[in-house]
């Protein structure tokens, strides 16, 4: 199968992007009516798709990998292997880390029972509820694929909708019946929309290329985008409740995702492609650690009385977009020396 590059761009940019929520979101905690306040509020918005764009593209190259073969036991193990290997057990190793620096900071971190838990959910840091959620995709892939061939289209991603948005309230009902149910951001029906649409984007990817070629794709897609973030800032600033939003919430990320792809699929070898591709392989490293540096920073700062937004968010920003690459290109170096290592030795 010929490697996407358009999907390894768009992991790049879905990695920046996801620095740059968590960033902007000490800016976010109180609305206010300022030019501060928009010049975080609306990039911080327009980025909230990333998380449905990491599930997207996982499932494009899901459904290019693995259509139309028959799944056997063989390599449904190998796969979860493979993902286990990839995703999991770095995963766990970061958890052990971020569980280090809270204890070092004097951080209750619960106990034995509480802490597997909180890894297994994924709540140790804001980032990493993805990991579970994805997690609870590949190992569903099966189901998955067999969908993929026996299910056309529109009903597979008619029901997946229909799905995600009886998700929405889901918590809400179930307490009705004195059930609570708190995990509905971890639980991966509530993102199969996203996962339905890759798997079909890539089933259809030939089909797909023109669609995204068409200049009508980017003005629709990124105007839908651009509409929802004002709309999105007049209700933030005016503290307004607006029942019923998750459906338009799924168009347009879907509409995002698409104008990213559309985007992508048009860049030009070069300097853009060539760094969108180094990033892409530091990816999930920095998704996994960046976090953690911003923790430090914002404990620095704050012991040295720096609070001013416009003081804090450059530094967070020089931190998180520099420090967890610096950090992945250190640690590749040296599992390059210890692997060159072990073969002269053999």
């Amino acid at each position: 199968m010929e490697r996407k590059r358009e999907l390894d761009y768009m992991n790049a940019a879905a990695c920046l992007l996801v620095i740059l929520i968590h960033v902007l979101s000490t800016g976010i905690v109180k609305p206010g009516k300022s030019i501060l306040k928009a010049v975080i509020y609306l990039p911080w918005k327009f980025s909230a798709f990333v998380v449905p764009l990491f599930i997207y593209t996982a499932a494009v190259k899901v459904a290019q990998r693995y259509g139309g073969q028959k799944i056997t036991g063989k390599i449904y193990l190998n796969y979860c292997l493979n993902r286990i290997k990839k995703i999991y057990i770095p995963y766990v190793l970061w958890c052990a880390v971020y569980c280090a620096y809270r204890l070092h900071e004097g951080q209750a971190v619960g106990t034995i029972g509480e802490l597997f838990w909180d890894v297994l959910i994924g709540k140790l840091s804001s980032q990493f509820y993805f990991v579970v959620i994805i997690m609870q995709f590949y190992l569903t892939m099966p189901l998955w694929v067999r969908m993929l061939e026996r299910v056309p289209a529109i009903l597979g991603i008619g029901v997946s909708l229909f799905v995600s948005l009886c998700m929405a309230p889901a918590p809400t009902f179930l307490s009705y019946y004195n059930i609570a149910f708190p995990y509905k951001d971890r639980f991966f029906l509530t993102y199969c929309i996203y996962w339905a649409a890759g798997l079909y984007a890539g089933k259809y990817y030939d089909r797909l290329i023109p669609v995204l070629r068409e200049r009508r794709t980017l003005l629709y897609s990124g105007t839908a985008a651009a509409v929802h973030c004002v709309l999105s800032y007049v209700i933030y600033i005016n503290e307004f409740y607006v029942p019923g939003l998750s459906g338009v919430e799924i168009v347009v990320d879907l509409l995002s995702i698409l104008l990213l792809h559309a985007v992508c699929l048009g860049l030009r070898p070069g300097f853009v492609t060539t760094t969108l591709q180094k990033i892409c392989g530091a990816s999930f490293s920095v998704y996994l650690s960046h976090c953690l540096f911003l923790m430090m920073t914002e404990s620095y700062l704050y012991s040295h009385g720096v609070t001013r937004l416009s003081w804090t968010l450059p530094v967070r920003a020089a931190v998180c977009y520099t420090v967890p690459f610096l950090l992945y290109w250190v640690l590749s170096k040296l599992r390059g020396v210890f692997r060159q290592r072990r073969i002269s030795k053999t």
